[in-house]
């Protein structure tokens, strides 16, 4: 009969945190504590096999021995956050394995361990306690064993005594006379652990220590008088308490079958590979290694076929959860004749290409992998040229002959980021039609901040499956091989696999979007045609003036060199004006300037927010400095890195799933952060040229976020102000300080203007003043009179505070959601900042609805021999047209935008037209 198993679970917690290296997911959660604690468990089962045991842990909550000693355990660091993330985690593992977990308020891991030994010991059974805390040897009896399970050394009675030299019933009086600093437990000065071994082994107890304590010479005996008083509590502090009130029986510990559909999910969010995998093999418990899976996989044999489990409703296979897969790899004329002949009967297929780069731009297609269901996908491998590759089919061949398929706006295809799919089969003189359902957009609409929205975590998220990584086949670093190089074997794998995931993520989130007809609506009606939109617009690109950006360049690096010097006046030494640390040093140690705090690197931090507080000329400079370099770096240098050198153009990628409102943003290079507002943004938009005979025309949204404030807040005085075309600033100034429209000056409008768009941001009274120069009083009575006079506003505030509250998100005006996940967090600052998120999130989000309507009806009216859509940069659309039709196209541009929704007040567009962004806009 084995013994009934206790474990100490903090300090398995404890001592795989400090065991292992730092480890994390690829969202950055820490997993060593857990992965060491989990794996400590499970050998001791193995070893052991116990029908009962269970895993102790301590609560935060203040024990008795709180109350008894202010000072106990004291002296203990906070638990890191590193560590204290990865607790419920442990927790929820260790019951998904069926193994009985308890704690309870109040008590300690060492009572509650204490109180079940003794009553399992009562009822007869031998008990083994797994820890490495010494307090509990005294718990050891001829029934009770204590093992130490890092280091495989069990201790019984006659360990005892080996160990510390006093026996189990003697341990609370030893560590009573040495005490335990990091416990509280004070003890007697000068003794340690030999002096009170040696005292009880002649005494037999603290009891008759001290009635004997006249024959003890020296320092020890006059010690142990002096602190006679404070024996009884550390002897108190020092007992573990063995009679607690569980309301537990020894059944209630019983193991129980593992869940394995917890388990699936944990394994999955934690990224516990080998452990994920061991579920679909329940015969190798160490799960199948990867080499193994991927030579398997390439075969024609099943992939997924999992052994039938009792209980279906506990148990989940693999064929639960991405149907039973069987992976093939075309490389005879025969096979691809046979899939070929599928493909032309299939009304709707997964895609995806495997290419030679990252970079549309550049991406030579190496194979296409396509699934027709969840039970097959192919991978047609064209372009693996390593030494020893098999041979392939001839790639301008099968290109050409799928290119009609490809091209055949009835057959629908499925693909994750279907864009890049597009963009690299236009390398190849392919365009790509017939998309119908983009797995990387139906994730972004179903919850833009569920997750991030690359393949692998979607996955993830939606099949508890964990892909293959591209880092996993190809290596990392500088000996990343790119996918022609990578052996066929294993890339035929990882290509099927994207395919059959795509088509398995197809079904999962195409079912979970029926239930909400206006998501279903965005992604087909809005983020699908907006996807190719956005292909066309990055195909196309716009111009650069390369001599303009060279000597623009070359003017930054002068006025850079400028602040430097004046920066070094200054402070009155040379120093390295680009580095943090240096600046640090000057301002705060040899300027002695106020505001200076070291951050955990032990250097002063110098970011914006701290230096703006700072009322001094160097750090005025310093900022400009900052600000000119970054543009310096990012625009005139970056963009001449970035162009192409044949055409001159540029071509930035937009990208679709990356902010949680549902604005584009742009990267590579990045012409959403350009500062339009300031001489200096300027200068770079006017590098960005139309070619002889065209001009470019910018198409801009007027004041659209406060237009859809007017509309969701229905302010009567708001929506009157637009509906009779006013001055929306102006009117608003004049509403707050009670005064005639025609008085207001321009510096009362700017205020005005300052308190519009800083509402829609949730700008606080501190906002205002440092904006504006307020006083805080200021502040409060204009925001005071500004609601007073716009009540719906502040309505509007209030119910969009509460609605996140009530129901976790927020909507557009056209319905998509806006999760608000901290809106109900503990931490008033972060509370505060969902609720100001809360509050702008339907606006930009709105805002972001209509120029992507825009774009999808723009681009139906363009002609498009005469004119491109170029840049989508917030609220505005570029366009490069023939002049000969500019002023026409600007009035049908007007039109059609001004027209994709009806709200409350008018949409109003802006065209402007020249040869240059800055002149267009």
């Amino acid at each position: 009969m084995p013994p009934f198993v206790l474990v100490d679970g903090s300090y398995f917690l404890f001592r795989a945190y400090h065991a292992l290296p730092p480890l994390t997911t690829s969202t950055g959660l820490h997993t060593n504590a857990i992965r060491g604690a989990i794996s400590a468990i499970q050998k001791l089962m193995r070893r052991i096999q116990p029908t009962h045991m269970a895993v102790i842990f301590d609560t935060p909550e203040p024990t008795f021995r709180h109350e008894l000693s202010p000072i106990y355990k004291g002296d203990r660091p906070a638990m890191p956050e590193e560590l204290s993330q990865q607790i419920p985690y442990l927790h929820a593992l260790i019951r998904a394995l069926g193994i009985p977990l308890h704690m309870l308020p109040g008590a300690e891991a060492d009572d509650i361990i204490g109180t079940l030994a003794k009553r399992a010991e009562a009822a007869g059974h031998q008990v083994l306690i797994s820890t490495g805390d010494k307090d509990m040897a005294q718990l050891v009896t001829e029934r009770v064993t204590l093992e130490d399970s890092f280091k495989d050394k069990p201790m019984d009675v006659q360990g005892v005594f080996d160990k510390f030299g006093v026996w189990p019933n003697q341990i609370i009086d030893y560590l009573t006379l040495m005490g335990d600093a990091s416990d509280g437990i004070m003890g007697v000065p000068g003794v340690g652990a030999k002096t009170a071994a040696k005292l009880l082994t002649e005494y037999g107890s603290i009891g008759g220590i001290l009635e004997n304590v006249d024959k003890i010479k020296g320092k020890v005996g006059q010690n142990i008088k002096e602190h006679a008083d404070g024996i009884a509590l550390d002897h108190q502090l020092a007992s573990i308490v063995c009679d607690l009130d569980m309301g537990l029986k020894y059944e209630d510990l019983k193991l129980m079958d593992p869940n394995i559909s917890a388990l699936r999910e944990l394994y999955t969010e934690l990224e516990f590979r080998n452990q994920l995998q061991s579920l679909d093999h329940p015969n190798n418990p160490n799960g199948a290694t990867y080499k193994q899976a991927a030579k398997a996989i390439t075969t024609t044999a099943s992939v997924a076929n999992a052994p039938e489990v009792e209980d279906q409703a506990d148990k989940t296979s693999v064929d639960d959860q991405l149907g039973e897969a069987r992976y093939h790899t075309v490389l005879t004329q025969e096979d691809w004749d046979t899939l070929f002949n599928r493909l032309n009967t299939e009304k709707r297929f997964a895609f995806d290409t495997e290419t030679t780069s990252l970079d549309y731009r550049v991406a030579q297609i190496v194979g296409f992998s396509v699934a027709l269901d969840a039970h097959d996908a192919y991978y047609v491998p064209l372009a693996h040229d390593y030494e020893g590759a098999p041979q392939q089919l001839d790639r301008d061949t099968i290109l050409n002959q799928i290119k009609p398929l490809l091209e055949d706006g009835n057959v629908k295809k499925i693909g994750h980021h279907l864009k890049y799919d597009a963009h690299v089969l236009e390398n190849h003189g392919i365009h790509l039609a017939g998309w119908y359902f983009d797995t990387m957009l139906a994730s972004y609409v179903l919850n833009s901040v569920a997750t991030r929205h690359g393949m692998d975590d979607v996955a993830r998220l939606y099949l508890s499956h964990l892909t293959t990584t591209f880092e996993q086949v190809a290596g990392k670093g500088a000996k990343q091989k790119t996918f022609n190089q990578i052996e066929l074997e294993t890339a035929a794998h990882y290509a099927a696999e994207d395919a059959h995931v795509t088509y398995r993520l197809y079904e999962v989130l195409d079912k979970k979007l029926q239930a909400h007809p206006e998501l279903i609506n965005i992604l087909h009606n809005i983020e699908m045609p907006v996807a190719r939109v956005l292909t066309s617009m990055e195909e196309n690109g716009i111009e650069l003036d390369m001599d303009f950006l060279d000597q623009l360049g070359v003017e930054f690096a002068n006025t850079i060199q400028n602040l430097e010097s004046e920066i070094v006046d200054i402070a009155g030494q040379s120093f390295n004006v680009s580095s943090p640390k240096q600046v640090g040093e000057i301002l705060f140690d040899k300027l002695g300037l106020k505001g200076g705090k070291k951050t955990s690197t032990g250097q002063y931090s110098t970011s914006e927010s701290v230096l703006e507080k700072i009322d001094h000329p160097i750090t005025d400079l310093i900022l400009e400095y900052r600000g000119l370099s970054k543009l310096k770096s990012t625009y005139t240098d970056g963009l001449l890195k970035q162009v192409n050198n044949d055409t001159h153009r540029v071509h930035t990628s937009y990208h679709q799933a990356l902010t949680a409102t549902g604005r584009l943003s742009s990267t590579d290079p990045n012409l959403q952060n350009i500062p339009v507002r300031e001489d200096i943004g300027r200068q770079i938009r006017k590098a960005f040229i139309a070619p002889e005979g065209r001009i470019l025309l910018a198409a801009d949204y007027s004041q659209i976020e406060l237009r859809l404030m007017a509309h969701f807040s229905q302010d009567h005085a708001l929506v009157d102000a637009f509906n009779h075309g006013q001055d929306v600033h102006k009117r608003t100034a004049a509403e707050v300080l009670g005064i005639p429209l025609d008085e207001v000056t321009s510096n009362q409008r700017r205020q005005a203007k300052a308190v519009n768009f800083g509402l829609l941001y949730g700008m606080s009274e501190f906002g205002l003043t440092r904006q504006l120069g307020f006083s805080r009083e200021e502040s409060r009575s204009y925001i005071g009179k500004y609601f007073q006079r716009y009540p719906g506003v502040l309505e509007y505030m209030e119910r969009t505070r509460q609605v996140a509250r009530e129901q976790g998100f927020v909507e557009t005006i056209l319905g998509r959601r806006l999760y608000t996940p901290d809106i109900m967090a503990s931490n008033k600052m972060v509370k505060q900042g969902a609720e100001r998120a809360a509050i702008n999130a339907p606006l930009q989000g709105s805002a972001a609805d209509i120029i992507k309507l825009a774009m999808i009806a723009v681009d139906k009216i363009l002609p498009k021999d005469q004119a491109k859509m170029l840049l989508q940069v917030h609220d505005e659309l570029v366009f490069e047209v023939e002049e000969s039709i500019a002023d026409e196209l600007s009035a049908k541009l007007t039109e059609v935008m001004q027209s994709v929704l009806k709200i409350s007040v008018p949409l109003i567009v802006e065209v402007g037209k020249g040869n240059n962004w800055d002149e267009a806009h």
